[in-house]
C-alpha cells in the first residue's frame, strides 16, 4: 500500500511539472527572464551610468603627472608620479631618489638618498637623527655599548689629602 501512494505521487509530480513548462508558461517566462536580464528590467539610471562613459578614464596620475605636484602635502615632500601612483621620492623606500629606486632592506630613504640608519650617525635609527661628535651609531641607537665616560681625574682619598 505504501508503494502504490508513493507510485501515485510521482505521477502526479511527472504530470504537474510538464503542464508547467509546455507552451507558455509562467515557469518558462520567469527563466527566460533570468537568464537573458532584457533591457527594460534595468533602471534608467544604471543604464544612463553605464552609457555614460564608454572608456573610463584610467585611475592613477599617468595621464595627468603633475597633479602629484599639486595638493596638500607637506613643505619638503618631492611628489612624483611612479608607476600610476603619486609618491614622495624624499622619502619613499620603493622610489627613494627618482622613480623605481628601492633601497636595501632595512634601509630607509632620507632626503632622497637610500641610508642605513643602522649605522650611520649622521641618521641615527631614523633620519635626520644626528649623534654626538665622536659617537657611534650601531643598530640604529647613538653610543650603543660603549663604556661610560671616564671622570678627567680619579676621585680623591683620604690619603691623598694628607
Amino acid at each position: 500500500m505504501k508503494l502504490g501512494n508513493i507510485a501515485v505521487i510521482a505521477i502526479l509530480v511527472i504530470s504537474i511539472v510538464s503542464k508547467l513548462t509546455a507552451g507558455n508558461s509562467t515557469l518558462e517566462g520567469v527563466q527566460s527572464n533570468l537568464t537573458t536580464a532584457s533591457s527594460t528590467s534595468i533602471s534608467p539610471w544604471l543604464k544612463k551610468a553605464m552609457n555614460h562613459h564608454p572608456r573610463p578614464r584610467p585611475p592613477g596620475c599617468r595621464s595627468t603627472p603633475w597633479i602629484c605636484r599639486e595638493g596638500l602635502h607637506p613643505p619638503p615632500a618631492r611628489m612624483r608620479c611612479c608607476r600610476h601612483q603619486c609618491a614622495d621620492v624624499s622619502s619613499d623606500v620603493s622610489n627613494c631618489g627618482f622613480c623605481g629606486k628601492r633601497c636595501p632592506f632595512s634601509w630607509q630613504c632620507c632626503r632622497g638618498l637610500c641610508v642605513d640608519t643602522n649605522r650611520c650617525p649622521f641618521n641615527c635609527g631614523r633620519c635626520g637623527n644626528r649623534c654626538h661628535r665622536r659617537v657611534g651609531c650601531a643598530y640604529g641607537m647613538c653610543g650603543y655599548a660603549l663604556p661610560f665616560p671616564i671622570p678627567p681625574h680619579p676621585p680623591s682619598t683620604a690619603e691623598d689629602l694628607d
